[in-house]
């Protein structure tokens, strides 16, 4: 009867402490019941003002995340022209990215200017070079007039097998920590 008390007795033991390491400090959790650890964020961005790319550095501070420049290899001659052609006949331009190793990273976030209410097309051609399935991505934005609501389709068309976390458009900084809290992303 002993035998068994103390067999009973480490395995509770065992437990709790299986307990309480799944729930240690340094370690927070999603909804999912997946934790987030130091290092499984990546901020992506392109920006052709600057103003999507400060956007950009303020989440990768606040969430420590490794901040990733999507350029286009050619630069635009005229814009207006070439970008909005863009978009209209669903080009993909060449891009450059500089992070080699997206594939490491659980959650991404991508960054980009509203263009004729569309993300460029920069950001298509970045989601489809990456394997994103079974990945968080987290989309944000900048413009001066509209939100990022019509521009969102891109991601469940590209990335179908991503989970798609909620948009911002973060035209005021006093926004962006706030929405980071409420998806779970700093506390």
């Amino acid at each position: 009867m002993k035998s068994k008390r103390n067999t009973l007795m480490t395995a509770l033991v065992l437990a709790f402490s299986l307990v309480l390491a799944a729930c240690s400090p340094g370690q927070s959790s999603s909804s999912e019941g997946a934790s987030r650890t130091k290092g499984d964020i990546l901020v992506a961005y392109f920006s052709y003002t600057g103003n999507t790319e400060e956007v950009a550095g303020q989440i990768a501070d606040l969430t420590d995340g490794t901040l990733g420049e999507i350029q286009r290899v050619e630069e635009y001659g005229n814009l207006q022209e070439e970008a909005e052609a863009e978009i209209l006949e669903g080009a993909r331009p060449e891009i450059t990215f500089s992070v080699d190793n997206v594939e490491d990273y659980d959650t991404v976030f991508v960054g980009y200017p509203i263009w004729w209410n569309e993300a460029p097309a920069m950001i298509a051609t970045f989601l489809e070079s990456y394997n994103f399935a079974g990945k968080t991505i987290i989309p944000f934005c900048t413009s001066g007039s509209d939100s990022i609501d019509h521009s969102l389709h891109i991601f469940g068309e590209i990335c179908p097998d991503a989970t798609i976390a909620e948009g911002l458009t973060a035209n005021n900084e006093d926004d962006i920590e706030p929405w980071l809290q409420e998806l779970g992303m700093i506390q």
